[in-house]
């Protein structure tokens, strides 16, 4: 064959072993089901420890981190001290009814307030707290059930869902909208940079009618 370069000599066609110990290399997963079954007896004890409880403790819900994510809402670890407080509850207390508390994160909007403020108050609404001695309902910051309150807490289903009060993701689609007069008549780049001179100018205008009035006052 031309173009090709051929073995040379009568020399013994190469046999490599490249198969050899395939097993070694080899991962098996026989305890697979068996450990199926394990997870499933742990949730199955979790659930009959925490009865009549959720197996699960209400979250907040909190805006994913960097501009990329922080459309997307999603459960955040613990409510802030800002948000129970405003609930009327306190962290200890809150930490015994089912709900987490995060002492690190910090609240940077009124709106994510508001929401997990919401969510607590909708949690609380439904709470049914069980008295540690059954006929004998203690008053608190949250009263215990009454005898027939927990009778009926006890009639109704256990919640084991991974997620207690899940929210419904809010859909980021914009529609299409058709284009109006109003919209054809406005001046929005004269708009954007008369907003950014105003920005720009702002504080150095504050400083002169300062200075304005200072003046006035002291020649009267």
């Amino acid at each position: 064959v031309k173009g090709k370069a051929m073995v040379k000599h009568n020399n013994q066609i190469h046999n490599v072993h490249f198969h050899k110990d395939w097993a070694r290399f080899t991962k098996t997963w026989f305890n697979q089901p068996m450990r199926k079954k394990r997870r499933l007896v742990a949730r199955q004890t979790k659930a009959a420890s925490a009865f009549p409880r959720p197996v699960e403790k209400l979250r907040p819900i909190i805006r994913c981190p960097t501009r990329r994510y922080n459309l997307k809402l999603r459960m955040g670890k613990g409510f802030t001290f800002e948000e129970i407080k405003a609930a009327g509850l306190t962290p200890k207390f809150a930490k015994t009814i089912g709900i987490t508390v995060d002492h690190r994160r910090v609240n940077k909007s009124v709106e994510s307030l508001n929401m997990n403020v919401d969510r607590l108050k909708q949690y609380l609404s439904k709470l049914v707290l069980l008295p540690k001695k059954e006929n004998h309902p203690k008053k608190g910051i949250i009263n215990d059930a009454t005898a027939e309150q927990v009778a009926q807490a006890k009639s109704v289903a256990q919640n084991k869902d991974k997620k207690v009060m899940p929210f419904a993701k809010e859909s980021l689609r914009v529609h299409n909208a058709p284009i109006t007069k109003e919209m054809k008549e406005e001046k929005v780049y004269f708009k954007i940079r008369k907003d950014k001179t105003n920005a720009k100018y702002n504080g150095r205008r504050i400083a002169r009618a300062d200075e304005e009035s200072k003046a006035l006052k002291q020649a009267l």
